[in-house]
């Protein structure tokens, strides 16, 4: 909670700070005064509200084997294991913050889970009051948090969303789904992943096997894979890194604004694989010894392959001279390799 008030307060002074800056050399007060108002502001409202009360509550939901889950959050985090039997439990974790501890314990009662169930598929979703009701009973601070700590069997269906937290999921293997604005999302040993995608946050996806596609994306964040094993990767940032490690695929589309992307596992005969940044490194480490053909093209930087590589047209192999194109196969070429860069250099290797 800590962190996530500090990064609030970090979001507001650039705010402030962006329009001040052409004039901070000029009027360097008036951009210091401005955030002193605004933490002072913030450390009020903490002092505001250091009365805090919690409230605990567990749902069991029937699910069955393979049943159907749905989890929809405002602010908190959710973590979702495998369990045993057929039931999904969720243990849910409120806390509130306000002046006086009866205010607290209003606040509770204001925010409500609702949790239904039929045929095979339960859906718990958090409740808050609408902004019209907060201004009609004078609340400018609502201060609640919702924690979802659940166990499902292993075969449900997953799709998880929350605005404001982090997702875990783990050794679920039926279809998975999440999605946050504000929170970094993990997935591990899971079965079929349709789609993990973050807004502001980290997405990370480690030991997966499936034999359908799997999406991952983040807009200001870094987005890594480990030991995965799927039919097709597409994988995105617009600001950061985005990281396949030991994975197997038939096709990859891996592409980063201003983030540098990584590939290293083996290749697979006639797989295609598409990896652009614009600003920002592309490099692969290749396993096995399936060949390919190469397309590789950087603006600002070069590329360099540690493979010997028969170029096309007029190109020396043997010229050291700093090369921005890359044009030929390796082996046989049953692979198709896409590799571009506007800003960055551009390396293939042997793993």
């Amino acid at each position: 909670m800590i962190q996530r008030r500090f990064a609030v307060l970090a979001a507001v002074l650039v705010a402030i700070a962006a329009p001040c800056l052409a004039n901070a050399q000029v009027y360097p007060e008036r951009l210091t005064a401005k955030m002193k108002h605004v933490v002072a502001a913030y450390q009020r409202r903490d002092r505001d509200e250091r009365e805090e009360q919690t409230e605990r509550t567990t749902k069991t939901l029937r699910l069955g084997s393979n049943g159907e889950l749905s989890l929809g959050n405002i602010a908190g985090d959710i973590t979702v294991t495998r369990g045993g039997g057929s039931d999904a439990t969720v243990e849910i974790i409120k806390v509130a913050r306000a002046r006086s501890a009866d205010e607290a314990r209003e606040l509770l009662t204001l925010v409500t889970v609702e949790a239904s169930e039929r045929n095979g598929r339960a859906d718990v979703k958090t409740r808050y009051p609408s902004g019209d009701e907060n201004r009609r009973n004078n609340r400018r601070n609502f201060n609640v948090t919702v924690t979802f700590n659940v166990t499902a069997p292993a075969g449900t269906r997953l799709n998880v969303n929350s605005v404001s937290g982090n997702i875990k999921v783990s050794d679920i293997k039926g279809e998975v789904s999440v999605g946050t604005v504000s929170g970094n999302v993990s997935v591990t040993s899971a079965g079929a992943i349709a789609a993990a995608k973050s807004v502001s946050g980290n997405v990370e996806i480690v030991n997966a096997q499936a034999d359908e596609s799997l999406e991952a994306s983040s807009v200001s964040g870094d987005v890594t894979m480990q030991h995965v094993t799927v039919r097709r990767i597409d994988a995105g940032s617009v600001s950061g890194n985005v990281k396949l490690d030991e994975v197997q695929c038939d096709r990859a589309e891996a592409h980063s604004t201003s983030g540098n992307i990584s590939f290293a596992g083996p290749l697979a005969r006639r797989g295609r694989y598409e990896l652009k940044s614009f600003s920002g490194e592309v490099h692969l480490a290749i396993s096995g010894g399936t060949g390919f053909e190469v397309d590789a093209t950087t603006f600002s930087g070069d590329v360099r392959s540690d493979l010997p590589i028969t170029m096309r047209g007029s190109s020396d192999p043997n010229d050291r001279k700093r090369r921005r194109a890359l044009n030929g196969t390796y082996g046989v070429g049953s692979a198709i390799l896409e590799l571009s860069t506007f800003s960055g250099s551009i390396v293939i290797s042997k793993k």
